[in-house]
């Protein structure tokens, strides 16, 4: 194994989410502490309903009203959600087919986030993107239902890194 990067990337410490007052108070996530370093592969594991999708969301900025300590690359994450974040953090959804607009094509679902965040060099990112999961520039004119659910994790994975400097797979 190559030496590792010692920083972490994302750090949760103490994360802890409630939802609900008085008698209808649920508190879903206890005191959830984990990092991950650059370089480094990260599995999150559990049961269904054990709270593995609902600390990504805290850390996209879907939730904000936990407690805690977030870092994404060393800075702490707000209670609020921004520009910036939507452009540092992305959601890689587990399913593929969920995921992608049926009626949109590769290329199209790729550009929106380009759109969105002003990005310049739309066609060249987009070759760039799909190069980088492993498709190629001929998956540009091709709708979802005509990918494999392989094909399709992997646009959604470049889609998220369309517009991102990190990526959070749920």
């Amino acid at each position: 194994m190559g030496a590792q990067n010692t920083a972490a990337m994302i750090e949760v410490k103490n994360l802890n989410l409630s939802f609900g007052q008085g008698n209808q108070h649920n508190q879903v996530l206890f005191d959830v502490n984990l990092a991950v370093h650059g370089g480094e592969i990260f599995g999150l594991v559990g049961e269904s309903g054990s709270g593995k999708t609902t600390v990504l969301k805290c850390l996209a900025g879907l939730f904000n009203h936990w407690q805690g300590e977030l870092c994404i690359d060393g800075q702490p994450l707000a209670h609020r959600i921004d520009r910036a974040r939507c452009r540092q953090v992305q959601m890689v959804f587990q399913d593929p087919y969920g995921s992608l607009h049926p009626r949109h094509t590769v290329e199209t679902i790729l550009e929106e986030p380009l759109l969105i965040h002003r990005i310049e060099q739309r066609d060249r990112r987009i070759d760039t993107l799909l190069e980088k999961v492993g498709l190629g520039p001929q998956f540009r004119r091709r709708y979802p239902h005509q990918l494999s659910g392989g094909q399709r994790q992997r646009v959604a994975i470049a889609r998220a890194d369309s517009r991102t400097t990190s990526s959070v797979a749920g």
